[in-house]
């Protein structure tokens, strides 16, 4: 099995074998990440592969002394998906007020992995990302924003969406 460093080189040097090692080492983990923000699977691994191929064109400026080859990966894909967002037009309704859960509360946040996906496919792909942003990614309200290029406003209403929409479920999941 190859290390690292190895994988590294095959990938600088076009090696189909060493980017196929490591697109198999972190597709579990990055295809999880992408379902995140993307009900329909194919369009999940459209991400996958398009943040993989930056990888791929990218690895030499991998930097081994300012962090983890798999954190590094990882944010390239998280960036894929959200440049896809940004890209796709939303329609967004308008900004609505709701007190399901308290702000600062993470309703998702001791759901099993499999329950917190099916949750997250009763959103819509807007409210969706803005939920994985801020619930699981941790970003903050002006984060989101910033990076997907909407209001503050419009993140906050689709955080009230998620906790809108989420709410019977959630109450069902935890008052059964």
């Amino acid at each position: 099995m190859q290390n690292q460093e190895e994988i590294i080189k095959d990938c600088l040097a076009n090696n189909r074998q060493g980017q196929e090692l490591l697109y198999r080492r972190v597709y579990p983990a990055l295809m999880l990440l992408c379902k995140r923000f993307f009900a329909d699977e194919h369009i999940a691994l459209e991400v996958l592969n398009d943040g993989m191929l930056k990888v791929y064109r990218q690895i030499g400026n991998y930097d081994i002394r300012k962090g983890d080859l798999f954190n590094w990966i990882y944010t390239i894909v998280r960036n894929t998906a959200l440049d896809k967002l940004k890209l796709s037009r939303w329609s967004v309704a308008e900004l609505q007020n709701d007190d399901a859960f308290p702000s600062d509360e993470n309703p998702l946040k001791s759901l099993e992995e499999r329950e917190f996906y099916k949750l997250l496919d009763l959103l819509s792909p807007a409210t969706r990302a803005v939920c994985s942003l801020y619930y699981v990614e941790g970003f903050k309200i002006k984060e989101i924003a910033e990076r997907l290029d909407i209001s503050q406003g419009t993140v906050k209403w689709h955080l009230s969406e998620t906790r809108k929409q989420l709410k019977p479920h959630l109450t069902n999941y935890f008052f059964r």
